[in-house]
């Protein structure tokens, strides 16, 4: 019998008595729900029943490796001596696994990141450890069949007893994410183990007999039931709004317009793939060029929020810019009583919401990819009453976090990426967050620009996500 150092939540104990006899399973939990302490429970019931510390490999992204082992010693007495964090750099990250395996005999738990595979020399040391339980954390991570990653982490899961899955967005582009990871999960018992033969049963292209260039892969209609029965023959999912106590999700779409100035360049930019913009020390006006599509997208976002990148590699701000004044008078009113997250994309955002909160004596915490000491400023916006306002990045500060300290996120700047978009949602709409009497979401968008789309596509996905998994409640229930 399992005893739980803190009990589990009712979606978490299902997930943990079903791993008893499914050896292979899906955890498509909502960031915040409690996936990795569920694996770490599961995996204890391994250790429990060969009375050792089973070999176990964690993959996951790089961020949040040590949380992990802050959640082994929060869920099991495993001996820490026994679970190691591997991702220092070059020899050092070789050096450690080596070490792990030898002085555990092979029995213990390594927690590392996908990059790890690509290092040859630690990848041949994983191979011939063989670990008997893989843990593929954010297993979206591998959703492309073709990429180095996925194809090592099929070889090493084809080594394995038991492989575990860990996702809240197994589905980001399409439904065809799925294989690879159930390839992983399963071997190919469930979708099989050729993409195109998968690709061809469930999906058709929707273009052909058009003279369109590229193909535009959709799921059959009639397959979509089908696929969701495939899908939960060996998953669970958790949906945070039916599994946790939470307050209300408020989320808010705050329109503001460009300056003239904003406007100028953006439809120039828009139309031509160039403008120009004047120096603020005099100087003649210099040119943005955007060469291609995706850069001319980039670059339009980054004249919605103030800002241009010369072809000079210089960065001039927009003088008049309503954004960054409507975000100052967001904060300015919210952090009388509330602590409040800022969302960016852009370095330079970064320092226009720092100027902000000095021009408003507001303390602040930064958390991007330049932050060195991450749990300095982590603490420092949880624990710290003055620290009101923590300015963040959705790739560097969107993951593995929890900021339920926050009743507020403000999304400045925001990306395609729907796995940025739910990740950073969850660090402060999560288990924990029912402190407040309800979480605000505010999203600054300029009308009729690529704020609009990027909204919009980020909306399509996540409605695409709901249309796939909707049947998971009759599905699940057959499983056990």
């Amino acid at each position: 019998m399992l005893k739980y150092l803190i009990k589990p939540w009712a979606h978490q104990e299902k997930a943990i008595e079903l791993s008893k006899t499914q050896p292979n399973l899906a955890l498509f939990f909502d960031p915040g729900t409690g996936k990795t302490g569920t694996a770490i429970n599961i995996l204890r019931l391994h250790c429990m029943k060969q009375k050792r510390v089973v070999p176990t490999l964690i993959l996951a992204p790089i961020v949040v490796l040590p949380q992990w082992k802050h959640e082994f010693s929060l869920h099991s007495k495993i001996p820490q001596h026994q679970i190691f964090v591997c991702y220092e750099k070059g020899p050092k990250r070789l050096e450690m696994i080596r070490n792990a395996i030898a002085q555990t005999k092979g029995e213990c738990i390594i927690i590392s990141n996908y990059e790890t595979l690509l290092m040859d020399k630690c990848f041949v040391e994983f191979m011939n450890w063989r670990p008997e339980v893989l843990i593929v954390d954010e297993s979206h991570r591998c959703k492309s069949p073709t990429a180095k990653r996925t194809k090592k982490v099929i070889q090493l899961a084809d080594r394995a007893k038991n492989k575990y899955l860990l996702t809240g967005t197994p589905i980001t582009n399409s439904p065809m994410d799925i294989f690879a990871q159930y390839r992983i999960l399963d071997g190919g018992a469930t979708f099989g183990d050729n993409f195109f033969v998968f690709r061809s049963i469930w999906f058709e292209n929707v273009l052909s007999g058009t003279r369109a260039t590229f193909p535009k892969w959709e799921i059959k209609v009639h397959k979509i039931n089908d696929l969701n029965r495939q899908i939960y023959t060996k998953a669970l999912r958790a949906v945070k709004s039916e599994c946790l106590d939470l307050p209300p999700y408020v989320r808010t779409r705050i329109e503001v317009g460009l300056s003239m100035e904003q406007k100028r360049l953006y439809e120039e930019m828009r139309k031509h793939f160039i403008t120009f913009m004047d120096s603020d020390h005099g100087e003649k006006p210099q040119a943005v060029i955007a060469q291609q599509a995706v850069t001319k997208a980039l670059r339009l976002q980054q004249i919605v929020t103030g800002f241009v990148k010369t072809e000079d590699g210089n960065i001039i701000r927009v003088k008049d810019n309503p954004r960054i004044d409507a975000l100052s008078d967001l904060l300015e009113d919210l952090t009388i009583n509330n602590k409040v997250i800022v969302w960016c994309n852009f370095k330079e955002n970064y320092a226009q919401v720092k100027d902000v909160c000095q021009r408003l004596n507001l303390e602040f915490s930064e958390l991007t990819g330049e932050t060195r000491d991450r749990e300095t400023e982590i603490q420092r916006f949880r624990s710290d009453p003055a620290v009101k306002v923590l300015i963040s990045n959705q790739s560097a500060g969107g993951v593995g976090i929890n900021l339920v300290e926050a009743s507020h996120a403000i999304y400045y700047s925001k990306t395609f990426s729907l796995e940025h978009d739910v990740q950073s949602e969850a660090r402060n709409f999560r288990g924990g967050s029912n402190i407040h009497e309800k979480i605000t979401r505010i999203d600054l968008v300029a009308p009729k620009t690529v704020d609009d789309v990027i909204t919009t596509a980020l909306e399509n996905k996540q409605d695409l996500i709901s249309n796939i998994l909707e049947l998971r409640k009759q599905l699940e229930n057959s499983l056990i």
